[in-house]
């Protein structure tokens, strides 16, 4: 399991008091992530993060890391997180500390993280109090960025130093076994006595690790958050509004990450201030952002764009260095193949469930079908709804890929990295001066294909979406394909690519399902838009390409075809009964979630991808 380098020594004359010297935990290592004991520290040690404080001392640049440890101590010791060394009881909560070794992607600095292992192979963890922390939903994210973008104004970004120690601690009072780490800090860099053997030191405040620190950390910022006058709207916690410095303002927490969208510069510096006086240590302030929670963010003067170049260049270098050429790749690619074989070969193929077979056809095409999978189900979730039904149609396979799947997940990846510079557009209501011009996105269709003639228009705030389905289209189960996606600003808000949950017994059935799903996106959105002060007077369209779908949400007008359709997917009706939601005839050529159902040629590709990126 572990390198156990280190000699663990009791005292015979206490047998009940608890050791300080660290215990290896039963953690069994896996590719993604594991814990190992290197450097007299643990490490937490993973694909992304593969440095060791024993790999760092035997660096030229040890004497970086090592202040960056004691940079890491020294604020948590501001914090008045540490207490004086004290002996505990067997059953007191004692934890290791775990050390993370990375270079920052943003800025290239050397971090050190130190965190307590408190999860339940320590074996003495006792959670007392709830531990559900809230991360912003990608949705909601999208219509930050959306917001900002109609209002014309620029998004700043902060980090909070050390944030978790900001909060108090959880019920269960716990302890730290000091490690050679902070042993050298207490000493050497403190000048204090060392820590006898046999001695904990009592943690007073949050501490990264333990499982409810998260939501303290959760509930103490939203206290700031609604001190200062910004308000949380229901459904996304993490997305506030309110006014500032006499300015509207909207503001996007992510853990220990703030953007702030404000009309000046002044104004987003005002509400840091304010955040600044009830914390320990300033905010880093990053002014314009250029990369948030994962996000490439482009902020012009005609438009504010969503990509990820950084995260799909990390991705690909593996690829490129092994197996991986984008060479044959045509001028307007897919995500998928365009042949009109591949399509019928990939959704019949079966591939072996004998695990050495599929060990050995993952060593021959360079990688492991789940990580590719993976790999493409981040930049879709994101911002690359163009990737949605190549990556919703693989992932089906994942059990037991056959050779053509894996060939569709190249595909695929070597489509991303043709593609890496593309993402979602929101576009401003008129330019803002202070921000670069920038020229506008390439348009991939030739002029004749877009079909502008009869498309719907609407106003930067008002929310609309396009539905569509492919009826029956899975050969297994005959369950149909449904596809969704809500724009705002331009561009997608809200977007999905799903199997329906149920066979439907015709089109319309299918049409009339995927309408009510797209009913509650809608739904969401409208609410979220509505607690950041932006209520919506009329009914939201939706555009359908089923007449008999329109007439039985509209019309209220079933058949003795639709009495067996489940009475939830009825709900639609009432929403339209009410005026929140409308359905509209849209032609088939021009509904761009038929992008999100099928795979399509070249030409139909680009021609909805124009549509659903934000390009137009």
């Amino acid at each position: 399991m572990f390198q156990q380098n280190i000699e663990e020594t009791t005292s015979p004359t206490t047998p009940a008091v608890a050791d300080a010297s660290p215990i290896m935990p039963d953690i069994p290592r896996t590719s993604a992530i594991r814990t190992t004991y290197d450097g007299d520290v643990f490490n937490y040690v993973s694909l992304a993060m593969r440095l060791t404080r024993g790999k760092l001392l035997k660096q030229p640049d040890w004497g970086d890391w090592q202040s960056s440890e004691y940079t890491q101590l020294d604020q948590y010791d501001a914090q008045g997180m540490f207490g004086e060394p004290t002996r505990v009881n067997s059953d007191g909560a004692v934890f290791n500390l775990v050390w993370t070794y990375v270079v920052k992607e943003l800025d290239k600095r050397k971090k050190a993280r130190c965190t307590c292992d408190g999860s339940t192979r320590s074996g003495q963890v006792r959670v007392l109090d709830y531990t559900y922390a809230n991360c912003v939903e990608q949705t909601s994210s999208r219509l930050f960025y959306a917001v900002a973008a109609a209002e014309n104004m620029l998004v700043f970004g902060a980090d909070v130093s050390n944030a978790f120690g900001e909060a108090p601690p959880p019920k269960q009072g716990f302890f730290i076994r000091p490690d050679k780490a902070f042993q050298h800090w207490w000493v050497h860099h403190k000048g204090r006595t060392p820590i006898p053997h046999g001695h904990v030191i009592p943690i007073l405040a949050a501490m990264q690790g333990h499982p409810e620190a998260g939501r303290l950390w959760e509930k103490h910022a939203d206290a700031i958050l609604r001190s200062i006058g910004l308000t949380p709207t229901v459904h996304e916690p993490c997305l506030y509004s309110g006014i500032i410095n006499g300015e509207r303002v909207t503001f996007l927490r992510q853990v220990d990450d703030f953007a702030v969208a404000a009309p000046s510069e002044h104004t987003a510096n005002v509400l840091f201030d304010m955040i600044d006086d009830r914390i320990t240590f300033p905010l880093k302030r990053m002014g314009l952002i250029d990369m948030f929670n994962g996000l490439d963010i482009s902020q012009t003067r005609h438009y504010i764009k969503l990509s990820c170049k950084t995260y799909i260049e990390r991705i690909s270098k593996g690829h490129l260095d092994t197996w991986m050429s984008v060479k044959d790749m045509p001028n307007r690619p897919t995500p998928l193949p365009s042949k009109d074989t591949f399509m019928r070969d990939f959704l019949s193929a079966e591939g072996s469930k004998d695990p050495k077979e599929q060990a050995k056809l993952a060593k021959e095409m360079g990688f492991g079908y789940r990580q590719g999978i993976g790999q493409l189900i981040w930049p879709y979730t994101i911002c690359r709804p163009d990737i949605a039904y190549a990556v919703v149609r693989a992932s089906q396979y994942s059990s037991a890929p056959a050779p053509i799947h894996y060939n569709g997940v190249r595909h695929a990846l070597k489509y991303l990295y043709c593609t890496k510079d593309d993402g979602i557009y929101f576009w401003r209501t008129t330019p803002n001066d202070a921000l670069p011009d920038v020229p506008p996105p390439t348009i991939n269709s030739n002029a004749h294909d877009l079909l502008l003639d009869g498309r719907p228009t609407h106003d930067a705030l008002d929310p609309h979406g396009y539905m569509d389905s492919d009826w029956a289209a899975c050969l297994r189960t005959r369950r149909s394909f449904g596809g969704t996606c809500i724009r705002l600003a331009g561009g997608p808000v809200a977007y999905r690519s799903r199997l329906q949950k149920t066979v439907a017994g015709s089109s319309t059935e299918a049409e009339f399902m995927e309408a009510s799903d797209t009913g509650k996106m809608m739904l969401y959105v409208r609410s979220v838009m509505y607690d950041l002060g932006i209520p919506q007077g009329a009914a939201s369209l939706l555009y359908e390409d089923n007449d008999a779908c329109i007439a039985i949400g509209n019309a209220q007008k079933p058949t003795t075809r639709t009495r067996h359709i489940d009475i939830r997917y009825f709900s639609l009706c009432e929403w339209i009964e009410r005026d929140l939601v409308l359905l509209d005839r849209i032609d088939t050529t021009q509904n761009m979630s038929d992008h999100f159902t099928k795979q399509l040629n070249p030409v139909l590709f680009a021609r909805h991808t124009d549509y659903v990126m934000g390009r137009i």
